[in-house]
């Protein structure tokens, strides 16, 4: 049973990474010209579900930090598994894991749903 405790814990524990995720919008926001785009850069994508650095948006997956996206139908793939993703994402300094792999998981099933892609 929960006490008083784990409470403090888990609420100080939401806070920092409600403020880590809004540090990452905040750098996705500027990296895509902040209040003052170029005609030519891209808007800040639409984020569906946010893992600390990582999203899932209407594109894929993409990083909000450092320009790296995932197109949909590569997250989808059925001859690409987790393992590939976390093998090549693994020996990049600036990747979270733990935040990239939940973001796959969670556009793999949102991409599947939004395609009517058998899992």
């Amino acid at each position: 049973m929960a006490n008083q405790e784990d409470y403090i814990r888990e609420s100080e524990r939401l806070d920092q990474e409600r403020d880590r995720e809004a540090a990452a919008r905040d750098k996705s926001y500027d990296m895509h010209g902040g209040d003052f785009p170029s005609p030519v850069e891209p808007p800040m994508p639409t984020i569906i579900a946010q893992f600390g650095e990582w999203a899932v948006t209407p594109y894929g997956v993409e990083c909000l930090v450092y320009p790296y996206q995932i197109q949909w139908d590569s997250i989808v793939d059925a001859m690409v598994d987790d393992d590939y993703w976390l093998r090549n994402l693994a020996i990049k300094e600036w990747v979270n894991l733990t935040d990239f792999a939940n973001a796959l998981r969670r556009g793999r099933e949102i991409h599947q749903y939004l395609q009517n892609i058998d899992s």
